[in-house]
């Protein structure tokens, strides 16, 4: 059965679709509240019943975006395998939907260097670094890493997600990272941990614009 939008809620959406879409292609700075409401066939007072400016935009832009590749990477746990090959398998999964993403790759990409976008996507960032705070945190309690602070730990190993994930969307170079964050991963196991059966991977896709 198709979900049905409610008329209100469906304008929203063909906005923020119609915003990607000209982010992505003509960048960030260059798309302006006219242009996006005339491309939406809306008028800008529709916008600014749902949007604060183009700001909140690209902000509410980036958030459903990392929302969607956060579900897809904790899709990834399984019960049955260490905490090492379930990052692995989380981070795999997070760099497979990104190549999938099409052209909001490209608004991602140049949301890096906006910064009203940015301290937005600081709070996500901080809402990630809880969680795989008390990811590692338990794993350690189980023995399955080595014992290291799980706060310093959890920020360094999200600021090194974030970093692969901006090479990534320079270069579309993804087995590059996923060889080097499963070596750093790795280097994390307790030697008393055993390591979980390998599954066949995934084909990495080089992303190309």
């Amino acid at each position: 059965m198709t979900r049905r939008i409610p008329r209100g809620q469906a304008t929203r959406e063909r906005i923020l679709a119609t915003a990607l879409r000209l982010f992505a292609e003509r960048g960030y700075g260059a798309v302006s509240i006219e242009e996006i409401a005339q491309e939406s066939a809306v008028t800008k007072g529709a916008i600014y019943h749902w949007f604060a400016d183009k700001d909140d935009i690209g902000r509410e832009l980036q958030h459903e975006l990392y929302e969607r590749l956060g579900l897809a990477s904790m899709r990834a746990f399984t019960s049955d395998r260490d905490v090492v090959s379930n990052l692995a398998r989380a981070f795999d999964a997070y760099l497979a939907l990104l190549g999938d993403l099409g052209e909001a790759r490209f608004f991602l990409r140049d949301a890096w260097a906006i910064p009203a976008l940015d301290q937005a996507g600081r709070r996500d960032q901080e809402d990630a670094v809880a969680m795989l705070r008390d990811i590692l945190a338990h794993a350690m309690e189980r023995g399955e890493l080595v014992d290291l602070d799980a706060d310093a730990l959890s920020s360094v190993l999200a600021g090194a997600f974030a970093e692969a994930t901006l090479y990534v969307l320079q270069t579309g170079e993804r087995a590059r990272v996923e060889r080097v964050v499963r070596h750093v991963l790795e280097s994390l196991r307790s030697q008393h941990a055993v390591p979980s059966p390998a599954r066949p991977a995934r084909p990495a896709r080089k992303a190309h614009r």
